[in-house]
């Protein structure tokens, strides 16, 4: 009676721990192949941009995104607990130690508490502007459902295009992205590039 208990205790611990170990090579196995995949959040090429507001992390002073100025801007929505954003985040500073971000606004906002930085050597190494979101409505307007997730916005604030990177080639796709007229959104080496109806 015993011996009986005793084996299905270990059957049931046995079947737990194996159930954890698929649950857990299933979500490492998401971030390899996920980073890569294409992501069907973010705004559709060829749509206006929304205006924010966000707190910006190194004074903590309110600060306001409204596209449209006649500077572009490249937006990056990362958190530091996400490996993706952290490769994201390296490359963005390369392009920015390259002269690649000169003629543009560039921000990394985070949804996660800005304590959080400190776990991230990307995030405390970076010189790039870092925003707390304020609310989920910058979350909601930019359709961001997961991050990594880049926003090329051009100089009119049109966006130009959206999607997940991580490379900083991938990057220098977004950048080109900023400068180009909105009607002409496709670029073959972004992981997602949508079109809005109405430039169909």
């Amino acid at each position: 009676m015993e011996i009986s208990l005793y084996l299905a205790v270990a059957q049931w611990t046995l079947l737990f721990g194996f159930a954890f170990l698929v649950i857990m090579l299933y979500r490492q196995l998401g971030h390899v192949f996920g980073a890569k995949a294409p992501f069907k959040h973010g705004p559709p090429a060829g749509t206006r941009a929304e205006s924010f507001e966000y707190k910006r992390v190194s004074d903590h002073t309110l600060q306001y995104v409204a596209p449209g100025g006649g500077q572009p801007a490249l937006l990056a929505f990362v958190n530091p607990t996400c490996q993706a954003c952290e490769e994201l985040v390296r490359a963005l500073s390369a392009a920015h130690k390259s002269g690649d971000l000169k003629d543009l606004r560039v921000l990394l906002l985070i949804s996660e508490p800005a304590t959080y930085l400190q776990i991230s050597d990307a995030f405390r190494a970076t010189d790039l502007e870092i925003g707390q979101i304020l609310s989920k409505a910058p979350l909601n307007s930019y359709k961001v459902t997961a991050t990594p997730l880049v926003i090329a916005i051009d100089a009119g604030g049109v966006i130009g295009a959206s999607g997940a990177a991580t490379e900083l080639a991938e990057v220098r796709g977004f950048i080109r992205a900023c400068f180009v007229p909105h009607h002409e959104p496709h670029f073959p080496d972004l992981p997602v590039v949508q079109k809005a109806d109405a430039a169909h």
